[in-house]
């Protein structure tokens, strides 16, 4: 079976060329048809050629990699990570429910920075052949987005509003550690609001206007648990219960809506707006979804380690929803593999189709995230780099 390729940092010989050989190439651009006997030439990570290996082989000269019988397509996209908990990898059991995950959680250290595990998260991601992420940073943006930028993968890493406290103005208070972070390099830097439940109305529409006025992305987690729904419809429940223990205001009233129809209401959805787990909605929320065009990320492993359930996979593709695929932190998986994400789809989802999957992992996170004119494709000027898709993903 074909490994993925490591995805590793920019050549430091900027100037060497690597010429990919294999069976067959997916290049995910649109309506292309699978190319047989194919051909990738990278540099670095720039894609300098796609084609039948002939063609690429009289006009590239470089270092020829032959993967036989495999297939190459473009290097992946982890549509939602927390990078900040990588030092909190096996630190909580599975199965605890969502209630019982966030008590354990904030037993644990958390304010600090482990630069080491970090790190090597980031590595384990390229290693598998992931090439860009969405990674949500609550008190360390930058330092993930240093780490990102060093280990050679695009990236957009959120800053994460959090908090029932109203915003000051029309910025956030972003962090010290960014100052001096370049924009527009492969690593950007955006806003989220970290869920309904745990966000001022006020501080999300504000986080919310200023992705717009800077275009950039926006992420929220969405609907992810039962307790989420029981809150916002009536505030009763045991995570309700938590909330009111932690950060609930006391003058606190639920706005009897599910959490699609609020996030809605408040104006945070629109083609810009990634919504993170979408577990719990119904045939009306995954319409407002389509109809605002909203990317939505699934996260399949870790919503089965806490155990809050399933998303309506059945219902989300063929409505022609903008489905990404996600990891989701150490803190509630075994790995950050974004192909065990895939294998666990095929698993448990008797629908499921490669073209689909492969789709979530490359060309739609990559529009919904801003990065669709460098990510998610196999073509001349794209910067995704080369991964091979594992042989038993591509026999399922």
């Amino acid at each position: 079976m074909p490994h993925p390729l490591p995805l590793t940092p920019d050549d430091p010989a900027p100037s060497r060329l690597t010429i990919h050989l294999a069976r067959r190439a997916l290049t995910m651009v649109p309506d292309a048809a699978p190319l047989d006997d194919a051909a990738v030439a990278v540099r670095g990570r720039e894609i300098v050629d796609v084609g039948p290996r002939r063609a690429v082989l009289k006009t590239c000269s470089g270092t020829v990699l032959d993967h036989g019988p495999a297939t190459l397509m473009p290097g992946l996209i982890n549509a939602h990570c927390h990078l900040e908990l990588a030092h909190l990898r096996g630190a909580i059991p599975p199965g605890l429910g969502f209630a019982g995950w966030v008590r354990r959680l904030l037993s644990l250290p958390m304010r600090g920075f482990d630069q080491d595990a970090a790190t090597a998260a980031v590595r384990e991601m390229a290693a598998s052949g992931t090439a860009g992420v969405a990674d949500i940073a609550t008190r360390h943006p930058g330092r993930t987005a240093r780490i990102l930028k060093r280990e050679g993968l695009a990236a957009v890493v959120f800053f994460e509003e959090f908090g029932f406290t109203p915003p000051t103005g029309p910025d956030p208070d972003f962090p010290a550690d960014l100052d001096g972070l370049a924009a527009g390099e492969a690593v950007q830097v955006s806003v989220a609001g970290h869920a309904l439940y745990s966000t001022h109305p006020d501080r999300l529409r504000a986080a919310k206007a200023w992705t717009l006025r800077h275009a950039r992305p926006f992420s929220l987690h969405l609907a992810e648990h039962e307790g989420e729904v029981r809150l916002l419809r009536d505030g009763t429940g045991e995570f309700a219960d938590l909330l009111r223990e932690r950060i609930l205001p006391r003058d606190y009233r639920p706005p009897g809506r599910s959490p699609v129809a609020h996030a809605d209401a408040l104006g945070l959805l629109d083609a810009h707006t990634l919504a993170v787990h979408v577990v719990h909605v119904d045939d009306r929320d995954i319409r407002t979804l389509v109809s605002r065009g909203c990317g939505v990320c699934l996260c399949p492993r870790s919503n089965a380690f806490i155990g809050v359930g399933q998303a309506p996979w059945d219902a989300l593709f063929p409505a022609g929803a903008r489905v990404c695929l996600g990891t989701d932190s150490p803190a509630s998986n075994h790995d950050l593999d974004l192909w065990n994400e895939v294998r666990y789809l095929f698993e448990h989802w008797k629908n499921c189709t490669l073209a689909a999957v492969l789709a979530a992992l490359t060309v739609t996170p990559a529009r919904t995230l801003g990065l669709g004119k460098t990510m998610g494709m196999l073509a001349p000027g794209m910067r995704s780099g080369v991964t091979l898709l594992p042989g038993d993903i591509a026999d399922a």
